[in-house]
């Protein structure tokens, strides 16, 4: 099916002949482009969390904590978008008279929320993703307090929040069932409020993440190529502060509207844009050891250089070498002699799957003895 054919069957009736709806003016059908961002966000997600998981999985073979979260966020992301589709098959994006029954309307306002509800646990998991994925860049103590802090106050205000939302209703289905007599809701100044607070929070997020990993890496020996390769696929992060930024312009809008299935589309989409553009970038950021197995131009490894000098000894790879092709597939991560706690393998960097050197003395596959008068050092990605 065509996505001419998909609008077709989610838009109006086609008995609406004139086009026009009945309970407000304008376009009968606004939700066109919401259905088109779901779904290329559905596939531009998907195909970059594909190539992370594959990337971790089958080229540095170690598939971490980040790694699973991101997973779990395309889950969600993957639900929200169904439950918009769903509302726009009931209703959603066309005006309340221009909805035959009440029960469709209930129905779209049901999916409306479900969609609001997910959108805070996903930007949740994504936001521990993109936190773990650069706890283990960071390298200096500073950094990772300024992570971990970061972390709690996501995990607290917006598991705060997701459980406000849910519970905005008693009784909860009150929220979308306007047929429910009794019970009590929480006012549109408190939704738009609770709105707010959750787009604050992802802003500051979204620009702490961002701008976090420039001074973390302007000290790390890397190429100035792989710098720049970390540091502007996470910075479109920023991107998704400005789809926040522009989903408070259709908020502000929206206290006093009682045709929220169609009023409330453009901030809709944007609540799609915003965690289809983090899951994306962030799943991006982590594939540099595929491109390099697919000798991608300014990604191939070049063997034996390195940033500057290192400590004594060569850096090797791990695998045995022996023509096979099994040492080529495990070359991706790499084990420097001598090397100090503060030191970084980019790649293993990139995999989470380094480890520091141990006190005891003996040479380790993946560690050294320790070295404190190493100096801190990285090898060439």
């Amino acid at each position: 099916m065509d996505l001419k054919t998909l609008l077709l069957t989610l838009g109006p009736n086609d008995n609406d002949d004139d086009g026009e709806g009945g309970g407000g003016g304008g376009p009968e059908f606004n939700a066109a482009p919401l259905v088109a961002t779901c779904i290329v966000f559905l596939a531009a997600s998907w195909l970059a969390v594909a190539l992370r998981i594959y990337t971790r999985a089958a080229v540095i073979r170690c598939v971490k904590a980040d790694d699973h979260l991101m997973l779990v966020s395309q889950a969600v992301f993957t639900s929200s978008c169904a439950f918009v589709l769903a509302g726009v098959r009931r209703g959603m994006g066309r005006h309340n008279a221009a909805i035959p029954t009440d029960d469709a309307r209930v129905a779209a306002l049901k999916w409306q929320a479900l969609a609001t509800i997910s959108y805070i646990l996903n930007m949740m998991l994504i936001k521990l993703s993109i936190g773990v994925f650069l706890l283990r860049v960071s390298v200096k103590p500073v950094y990772n307090h300024i992570i971990r802090v970061s972390l709690v106050v996501v995990v607290l205000w917006s598991l705060g929040i997701f459980v406000w939302d849910v519970f905005q209703c008693v009784p909860v289905e009150k929220q979308w069932d306007y047929r429910i007599r009794g019970g009590r809701c929480a006012s549109p100044a408190e939704i738009l409020a609770a709105a707010y607070a959750i787009s604050a929070l992802t802003i500051i997020s979204d620009w702490l993440y961002a701008l976090l990993p420039i001074p973390m890496l302007w000290s790390v020996k890397m190429s100035k190529q792989a710098k720049a390769t970390v540091i502007l696929i996470l910075s479109l992060g920023i991107f998704a502060s400005i789809a926040t930024l522009i989903r408070f312009r259709f908020l502000s809008t929206l206290q006093d509207s009682d045709d929220l299935l169609y009023s409330a589309t453009e901030a809709m989409t944007w609540t799609i844009i915003e965690p289809g553009v983090a899951i994306v970038a962030s799943s991006l950021a982590t594939i540099r050891p595929l491109l390099r197995a697919l000798r991608v131009r300014g990604f191939a490894d070049r063997a034996g250089s390195t940033t500057g000098a290192g400590p004594p000894g060569p850096a090797r790879r791990d695998g045995d070498g022996d023509g096979d092709g099994e040492g080529a597939r495990r070359a991706v991560t790499c084990t420097i002699r001598r090397f100090g706690p503060k030191d970084i393998c980019l790649k293993d960097v990139e995999g989470g799957c380094f480890h520091y050197p141990r006190r005891s003395g003996g040479d380790h596959r993946g560690e050294s003895s320790q070295d404190d008068s190493s100096p801190s050092w990285t090898t060439l990605s």
